[in-house]
């Protein structure tokens, strides 16, 4: 009886099983298959054979989600100056290449080979850089690094997704010195913030100031030009006033030449009338009527009753020969009254 149940004890466990979780891969190892097989195992469970006196071999287990590895770093800066850096490494295996990486490295790929390169990568970066860009710049030393890692670990199976940097520890007075120096560099940007704010407001002065005078200048060039355009506009009216005038005075001048000329046209008709008529008299005169014509402008000069004695009785008194006597003289003329005569 107890033959028997061994032999059913060794029936039921003799056989073993393996089970590959999810986000993981696995590679079986059979040694009496040739050994590592290179086809790999998804998650699921598989059987590891009839394990009873005999090797079943191994599963290869690699996590082939993305892992993430925190290291401190002792390093030094460009100045020489000691730090250490606290710096992540998000890293996964090349699905496609577990069985080369298991061959050629093994599932410890990260304490072989990822991890050395890292750290070593990482003090490289760091010592080309001073301690005032570390966090300045730190994406730039992160892509640097980066860019390091993936050069050394290039053909080693593996992917590099990202290297951040979490943290720098420094020595207590290098701290001091920076925190000092970030607060005079903070300082010196409010300060330059500020200038550059008092410059810019007084240049927007400036600016404002001239586009007014600008304004200024162009409304008094505008009304200036208004002014000019009025007076040309007056000067051209007061020509043409005078133009008008001139014309009304010529006009009048040249009326008051043609009756000028008509006025000694009819001075020149009546005198030459006159003189014609003159003449007519002139040439109707007889001696004898000359020469009533003279008695009487004598007569005129005397006055009325004037007698007129002819010859040389004329030198004879008058009381000889009173007027109205018996005795008259003789040839004496009476002439008519005139008119008009004088006393």
């Amino acid at each position: 009886m107890r033959s028997i149940a061994f032999l059913l004890l060794m029936c039921t466990t003799g056989c073993a099983y393996y089970t590959v979780n999810p986000g993981h891969r696995g590679l079986r190892f059979d040694p009496h298959q040739g050994g590592l097989n290179q086809s790999v195992l998804q998650p699921g469970l598989y059987s590891m054979g009839w394990c009873v006196l005999r090797d079943c071999g191994t599963v290869d287990d690699f996590d082939v989600t993305f892992s993430t590895r925190k290291e401190v770093i002792h390093t030094v800066s460009s100045e020489g100056l000691p730090m250490d850096v606290h710096l992540a490494l998000i890293y996964r295996p090349v699905i496609s290449e577990l069985f080369d990486l298991a061959n050629e490295i093994g599932p410890n790929y990260y304490d072989e080979v990822v991890g050395p390169e890292f750290r070593s990568s990482a003090r490289g970066v760091f010592a080309r850089h001073p301690y005032s860009e570390l966090m300045v710049k730190n994406e730039k030393i992160e892509d640097e690094i980066e860019n390091e890692v993936r050069r050394r670990t290039r053909g080693k199976h593996v992917e590099i997704a990202s290297i951040t940097l979490e943290a720098a520890d420094y020595a207590p007075e290098i701290a001091t010195a920076i925190r000092q120096k970030l607060v005079a560099e903070q300082d010196a940007l409010r300060q330059k913030a500020a200038i550059e704010s008092e410059a810019l407001r007084k240049r927007t002065q400036i600016e404002t100031e001239a586009q007014a005078a600008l304004l200024r200048n162009q409304t008094e060039t505008d009304e200036e030009k208004r002014r000019s355009e009025l007076e040309l506009l007056k000067a051209r009216d007061a020509r043409i006033r005078a133009q008008e005038q001139l014309g009304v005075e010529k006009a009048e001048a040249e009326a008051r030449l043609v009756k000028a000329r008509a006025e000694s046209k009819q001075m020149q008709i009546l005198a030459e009338g006159q003189i014609a008529e003159n003449r007519a008299k002139a040439t109707a005169l007889t001696p004898l009527s000359v020469q009533l014509e003279g008695f009487r402008a004598l007569a005129e000069l005397g006055g009325s009753s004037t007698n007129l004695y002819l010859g040389d009785w004329a030198h004879v008194p008058t009381f000889l020969f009173p007027r109205n006597g018996a005795f008259a003289m003789p040839y004496t003329l009476t002439l008519p009254q005139a008119t008009n005569a004088k006393p």
